[in-house]
């Protein structure tokens, strides 16, 4: 049966699609991909899904999205992102941004901890796969993950800013 829909409080502003368009699947909220997201990694997950084309791709710099989300230290987009590439929801190599399609399982509660792979010994994350899986038994060995991961956000931190200011120029990097 079909419901009727309720009547727009300002018809005369009804959304229409013109030009470039994105959406955000409802799976995400209904099926709690959120779950356990930090409320900047939900903003940064959003701003992706805004930003990206229609493979789910974006080219915006860190700093851009550092602007974009008034993050004032490198870590927390590290940090961030990290997360969101643990649970499956983006991808990033060199840069480039990809929102993924969602799983067609929901996602396990929880916050994941970003893991590098063994083989990797690069400051970089752009080329390895966090390890996935529900946050380790022993909170002792999920606290020294976390304790890597904000010396690894540190040490690219002021690698950096040794380079060039976080809010470097208010430009777009496309």
């Amino acid at each position: 049966m079909l419901k009727r829909r309720p009547p727009l409080p300002r018809p005369d502003r009804r959304r229409s699609i013109q030009g470039s368009f994105s959406w955000i699947d409802h799976r995400f909220l209904r099926e709690q991909f959120d779950q356990g997201l930090t409320r900047l990694e939900k903003l940064l997950y959003f701003v992706l899904v805004a930003l990206s084309n229609q493979d789910g791709v974006s080219f915006y710099s860190d700093a851009r999205l550092g602007e974009l989300l008034d993050i004032h230290y490198p870590h927390e987009l590290l940090a961030a992102r990290q997360e969101l590439v643990a649970r499956d929801l983006i991808a990033y190599d060199n840069g480039i941004y990809q929102v993924l399609q969602l799983s067609l399982r929901s996602p396990t509660r929880g916050r994941f901890f970003y893991q590098p792979s063994a083989q990797s010994s690069s400051p970089s994350f752009s080329g390895s796969r966090p390890s996935r899986g529900a946050a380790p038994q022993n909170s002792a060995v999920g606290w020294e993950s976390l304790r890597q991961l904000l010396d690894r956000g540190r040490q690219e931190a002021d690698l950096e800013s040794s380079r060039k200011g976080f809010h470097g120029s208010a430009t777009l990097d496309r």
